[in-house]
């Protein structure tokens, strides 16, 4: 039954990886092409590789070093680059690694906290998260980076149970290696394990250091994985890395982007995350899986990570879907609970089984729905972007141009298609005469419908790109 199980999950995610054949908006094509980058410097992580025009490039989405999001991921997608070719699909085979890495981990860590049944239906819960697939696939934000912060925060909680069953040391570098590379993906709420932890030490009145030797060494090697990257970061790229941190602390105190809502956001958007009713189902879960627990004090552990995270994401002020779901296998392991529950009310036997094996059909059948993959995937912003990438990869352009007047942030998926550098803007008379300066040449997107070109680019060394993209942000 495992086996299937990866095996499902695997191919699930494959097909939710070849959905889209192109970049996605948010925050795809950011991810992309700042990958693409590094595979020719990995420890130099840049948006615009080329930054050939003198402007200030101190925006997230028009930055020269790109320090907005940690890189562990955008590691990842680099070396799949590296590996298989540069492609979309490529771009997206680290989400279905640690996707289907993760259904694994959720079910083996609902087997450890209640029993088999558990874990396999928490599995299959994960598999067919509708919101999953469409991380894995790019579609939604924030994509790749969110994929691999849920696995290895998850990961770094299954390392935690297996820990506090076996007591075998080495999943206690597990432990701080998953944590690590959580924040390496996106910053500190990669912790969270430590919160379960202490409670759990809180819980058996363990408060001395000399009996907390094993949390000390998993924290050491989350440090060490963790933090090479921001003293590095703080040396090499000091103004970057000052602005990209005041940055990201603003998404506690301030709405980021418009990005808002209330206290009760993520409450309310919890069926968009878990599915159809597990709002209201997942407070009578949490109270039976207490009551059934074989470990009531590890579950109150693994709760509070629960509860933290959505009282800290609440009281943010800036509010996004997908910040609560690093806690989705904790969610989805409870949800199974409740639903094992039910079908352990059935007389043991053949009748049970058949039970089981119909919960898991039906599961699978509700929650993978292809209509709305289809109307999610096959509709005009998807013929659009289809087009733009047609457009892009069509372009056979001297390795010395500049390309210009791209429509929106397209720009970003033109740098990306072309290898050169690419601005939403047209060039002034002093930044032509700059490039010229440079040897550099001029493309200029311009259909006959735009107003004339300016006389300094009516020149016979400009190419004029007479095709149009279609504007989204």
């Amino acid at each position: 039954m495992l086996i299937f199980l990866g095996l499902s999950a695997a191919s699930l995610f494959s097909f939710a990886a070849s959905l889209d054949p192109f970049l996605n908006m948010w925050d795809e094509r950011f991810h992309a092409l700042v990958a693409k980058n590094l595979m020719l410097h990995p420890l130099k992580p840049t948006l615009y590789d080329d930054p050939v025009i003198s402007m200030a490039y101190n925006k997230w989405d028009e930055a020269y070093i790109w320090l907005h999001k940690q890189p562990l991921f955008l590691w990842q997608i680099a070396l799949s680059f590296k590996l298989f070719g540069i492609s979309e699909f490529t771009l997206r085979i680290p989400n279905i690694v640690l996707s289907t890495t993760l259904v694994l981990a959720t079910y083996r860590s609902g087997k450890l906290l209640f029993n088999r049944n558990t874990g396999y239906i928490s599995g299959i819960l994960m598999m067919s998260s509708f919101y999953l697939i469409e991380l894995v696939s790019g579609r939604q934000g924030i994509d790749h980076n969110d994929v691999s912060f849920l696995a290895y925060v998850s990961f770094s909680i299954w390392a935690f149970i297996e820990y506090y069953y076996s007591q075998k040391k080495y999943w206690l570098y597990l432990i701080g290696a998953f944590s690590g590379m959580a924040i390496l993906c996106k910053w500190l709420v990669g912790l969270l394990i430590y919160l379960g932890w202490m409670i759990l030490r809180i819980q058996e009145r363990k408060l001395r250091l000399s009996e907390n030797k094993d949390f000390f060494i998993a924290l050491v090697v989350t440090v060490l994985v963790a933090l090479p990257w921001q003293l590095l970061t703080f040396s090499w790229y000091p103004t970057e890395a000052m602005a990209a941190q005041a940055y990201n602390s603003l998404h506690f105190t301030e709405v980021i982007e418009g990005h808002g809502g209330d206290f009760w956001y993520h409450f309310k958007n919890f069926d968009t995350l878990y599915g159809a009713l597990a709002t209201f189902c997942i407070l009578l879960s949490l109270f039976l899986s207490y009551k059934s627990a074989n470990s009531k004090k590890l579950v109150i552990s693994i709760m509070t990570m629960l509860f933290a995270t959505y009282l800290f994401y609440s009281m943010a002020a800036t509010k996004m879907p997908s910040f609560t779901i690093v806690v989705a296998m904790l969610v989805f392991i409870f949800l199974a609970f409740l639903i094992d529950y039910f079908i352990q009310m059935v007389k043991p036997g053949l009748l049970q089984n058949i039970v089981f094996a119909s919960t898991i059909l039906i599961l699978t059948t509700l929650r993978v729905d292809p209509t709305i993959i289809d109307t999610r995937h096959h509709n005009d912003y998807a013929r659009h972007m289809i087009e733009n990438r047609d457009v892009f990869k069509a372009l056979n352009l001297p390795d010395n141009t500049v390309i210009f007047n791209v429509t929106g942030r397209h720009y970003v998926e033109a740098m990306f298609y072309t290898g050169l550098p690419a601005y939403h803007f047209m060039p002034t008379d002093w930044e032509y005469e700059e490039l010229i300066a440079q040897n550099r040449r001029v493309a200029i997107f311009h259909t006959s419908d735009m107003p004339p070109l300016p006389e300094y680019l009516n020149h016979s060394d400009v190419i004029i790109i007479n095709e149009t993209i279609h504007a989204y942000e």
